[in-house]
């Protein structure tokens, strides 16, 4: 139940960002653009660092920024299904 509700919550926050990204990427307001990056930033670290130092283009980075949250979302919903099925073998 637990697992359900916090992943639940991160991937509201993800498509948050990501509504707020086209959002004001559709009303073409740059300073407002922050807010969605600062949605989506923390929520797609360590992976959406790879294009910024590996020399990516804008528009790399862009995607990268709006899909490396997934990465994260995936993992962490594995691992609260492992850690369920190890600590509570019965379903409790």
């Amino acid at each position: 139940m637990t697992c359900k509700m916090l992943t639940g919550l991160l991937v509201l926050a993800w498509l948050a960002g990501v509504a707020m990204f086209f959002g004001y990427a559709a009303t073409e307001n740059d300073t407002l653009d922050l807010l969605a990056g600062l949605v989506l930033t923390p929520l797609g670290l360590p992976w959406n660092l790879i294009p910024i130092f590996s020399g990516g283009s804008g528009s790399v980075r862009m995607g990268v920024a709006l899909a490396a949250p997934v990465i994260n979302i995936v993992i962490f919903w594995w691992l609260c299904r492992m850690l369920a099925r190890r600590l509570c073998p019965q379903g409790c």
